[in-house]
């Protein structure tokens, strides 16, 4: 069995032939090269293409790509005996298509490609590397595809001119009609040049989406695009509060949560409240034994995973919230920065001037309360400024729900000491958040956030027996699971974190 090799150009260069022949491994393969030196639409290339092919299986590729796989024609010829019912194959896609921008949302697209331009090289990784399995999709991008004539119902749409669309008004009549489209990562390749738009592109766009606005969006999975997420729903928040021992704290704190908030459960690690120290709108989840606070931590944030919350705050019970705002703040920020897990960092006295050096609750009383951030990061987007406080402060956090479903809940080993730290520092491995010693808040926090007059110094968990060990053991474990104690990570020069933002904010959309 072998395939057909469909491919247009300005000129015949000989040398991409060979090319083309050799990496294909495939001493069958036919090549139909078209000199295209008047810009005839591809539209009306590849059917012509398709009607010349005397294969059933035709690849549809452009004239300045390099293939990194060999034997890639023999591959692809194995993929689709194993997989019979796919009629389109590509190297890159969506999941979603919501227009005629097919990569607007991130998190959907899927596929690897590298890119060579002005003597750089570099890969997307649009997904991870599927192996040999197929990822369903909604159309591909027409850098490289394989088509099964005997599966497809359309072929290509000639309405469409030029350059672009050719391959977006052929997938989705086909989609439409029940073909099946995929998108492998066994193939590689190099493109040289970057995709980019132009009027042409622009024009194309509208003529596809007047076409199919009866049909679009079309998606495979929940997600969403930047402009759906920054105008979320309400129902979307989920917040827990963990308490111990601490029923005269519950009753100030917990009635300071909106009642508006659907998702909102309190989990009690000590000893039982009477029920009307709860608001009635509060889910309350009663710890049998208690276990520690980032135990409780990890089951609010389970049930409100269960609830399906894409924004998880955990607030602990001596916080007070003065602005219900607070929960469209952090989201925001989160949203237009692209740091996707915040602390309230002026919980206490740790991020405020006069606090560094202090060894005992009473050198506390010596701060003067005013915030001391490393820096402050301005946004393009109106009134998005994010703090950067140099300790991890944990009363009061958000994440983004793929940071849970990525990182999970926090490690039980710790007990009621640097259990948030931890897991913030998970945050930081994984891309999430900036450098450890710049933790991330929005800025003038204060405004929407308070702690209740003298908690930190009567805080039960800090009063235990039991707590100095547990900051010893918590040390020892955090060294064993990084390779230094929390006090000895690395700090990151300014000029570094500078550009992680950068990439963060580039990257906001994913």
């Amino acid at each position: 069995m072998s395939l057909t090799v469909v491919y247009s150009t300005r000129k015949i260069d000989n040398g991409y032939i060979d090319h083309l022949k050799k990496s294909s491994g495939n001493k069958k393969i036919e090549i139909l090269t078209f000199e295209n030196p008047n810009g005839t639409p591809l539209t009306k290339i590849y059917n012509e293409g398709l009607e010349k092919a005397n294969n059933d299986l035709v690849v549809f590729v452009h004239d300045d790509v390099i293939f990194e796989t060999q034997n890639w024609s023999n591959k692809l010829i194995k993929l689709l005996k194993q997989n019979p019912e796919y009629g389109i194959l590509g190297i890159a896609g969506t999941t979603d298509l919501v227009d005629g921008q097919w990569w607007k949302i991130k998190e959907s697209m899927n596929g690897i490609v590298s890119h060579k331009h002005e003597g750089k090289k570099w890969t997307n990784y649009y997904s991870e590397d599927q192996g040999s399995k197929i990822k369903d999709v909604v159309i591909v991008d027409g850098l490289l595809f394989v088509v099964d004539k005997t599966k497809i119902k359309h072929k290509f749409d000639e309405e469409f001119k030029g350059f672009h669309f050719y391959d977006l008004s052929f997938c989705l009549p086909n989609y439409l009609d029940g073909v099946k489209i995929g998108v492998t990562t066994r193939i590689r390749l190099t493109h040289l040049s970057i995709g980019m738009t132009n009027e042409e592109w622009e024009k194309n766009k509208i003529q596809f989406e007047n076409k199919y606005k009866d049909s679009l969006p079309i998606r495979l999975t929940e997600n969403k695009t930047f402009e759906e997420k920054i105008n979320f729903d309400k129902s979307s928040i989920g917040l827990g509060m963990v308490t111990y021992n601490a029923e005269h704290r519950i009753v100030q704190s917990a009635f300071t949560v909106p009642s508006w908030i659907e998702n909102f459960v309190i989990v009690n690690d000590g000893t039982p409240y009477n029920d009307e120290s709860y608001p009635n709108s509060a889910h309350i989840i009663q710890h049998e034994t208690n276990q520690s606070v980032g135990a409780a931590k990890t089951t609010a944030i389970n049930y409100l995973m269960k609830q399906g919350c894409e924004h998880i705050f955990i607030m602990e019970d001596d916080i007070l919230i003065k602005d219900e705002k607070v929960f469209e703040q952090y989201i925001k920020h989160s949203l237009y920065s692209g740091i996707k897990h915040l602390n309230f960092g002026l919980h206490g006295p740790a991020n405020k001037k006069g606090s560094q050096g202090f060894k005992t609750l009473d050198d506390r009383k010596d701060v003067d309360g005013q915030p001391n951030p490393r820096m402050i990061v301005p946004y393009p987007e109106d009134s998005i400024e994010i703090a950067l406080y140099p300790n991890c402060v944990g009363a009061f956090s958000y994440y983004r729900r793929g940071v849970i479903e990525d990182l999970g809940g926090f490690d039980p080993i710790f007990k009621n000491a640097w259990e948030h730290v931890e897991h913030t520092y998970q945050a930081i491995k994984k891309g999430y958040h900036p450098s450890f010693w710049y933790f991330a808040d929005i800025n003038k926090s204060w405004e929407y956030l308070d702690d209740i007059p003298n908690s930190i110094e009567e805080s039960t968990i800090a009063r235990t027996v039991t707590w100095t060990d547990n900051f010893k053991k918590g040390t020892i474990h955090y060294k064993k699971k990084h390779g230094f104690e929390p006090t000895q990570t690395p700090i990151m020069e300014p000029n570094v974190v500078q550009q992680q933002l950068q990439i963060l904010y580039q990257n906001r959309e994913s």
